[in-house]
């Protein structure tokens, strides 16, 4: 699969945003209705003054019509929210299906969309970011990450991307007791265990580091 995340300054719900700015709105679900209507559910966290500017800016969203709050826990709303003919003609949601694509992660401020999004081939994902060009919405694409096997019979690329020889080092750093408090493996005997130079030992671990924090808990919102 190759996985896509990108920031895209997309229609949809800006506009109740934009009445409050502190409001994170979190997509849960979509569903088309045989009557081709678009139906999604999208959590609102934020206090109660956020919901009730939310709410006010719903009604002056072109894009999406019929909210209603489905469920509430502590400081976050669910609502169920249908698209108008003009939040429809937006919406990407269709062309995710068409592609065989997982909608993994999508949120919105008044400032833009997240999304993190698995496709099936390069031409899925090419297409899907085609949808948004054409309709002249800017695409930030912050991260691509291929998690096929390449093509030239390298190392297959794991769920958190890391190669297999990255991944052995990691398992080996934590079986050799290298990241021990205190250390009982030196950096050496890391590489010995690899059978590669401590230099190299020490290269493949920092880089399998990096992949592991970065497709894992690195916050890839930020500019």
């Amino acid at each position: 699969m190759l996985l896509a995340t990108l920031l895209i300054d997309y229609p949809i719900l800006r506009n109740a945003l934009s009445h409050a700015p502190g409001v994170t709105a979190t997509w849960e679900q979509s569903d088309l209705t045989a009557d081709g209507d678009h139906r999604m559910l999208v959590w609102i966290d934020g206090d109660d003054d956020e919901r009730a500017a939310f709410e006010a800016g719903l009604e002056a969203d072109p894009t999406v019509t019929a909210s209603l709050q489905t469920a509430a826990f502590d400081d976050r709303w669910l609502y169920q929210l249908e698209l108008t003919p003009e939040g429809t003609e937006a919406s990407v949601y269709p062309t995710v299906i068409e592609e065989g694509g997982v909608l993994q992660e999508a949120s919105v401020t008044h400032e833009g969309w997240f999304f993190r999004v698995a496709f099936p081939s390069d031409e899925a994902l090419e297409r899907f970011h085609g949808f948004f060009l054409e309709r002249g919405f800017e695409v930030d694409v912050r991260k691509l990450r291929d998690t096929r096997e390449s093509a030239g019979g390298g190392d297959a690329r794991s769920q958190f991307g890391l190669t297999s020889r990255q991944r052995e080092a990691l398992v080996a750093a934590v079986e050799v007791g290298y990241l021990d408090i205190p250390r009982s493996c030196t950096l050496a005997e890391l590489g010995e265990r690899l059978g590669i130079s401590q230099n190299a030992a020490s290269e493949r671990f920092r880089r399998g580091v990096e992949t592991l924090v970065e497709n894992t808990v690195y916050d890839d919102r930020s500019p």
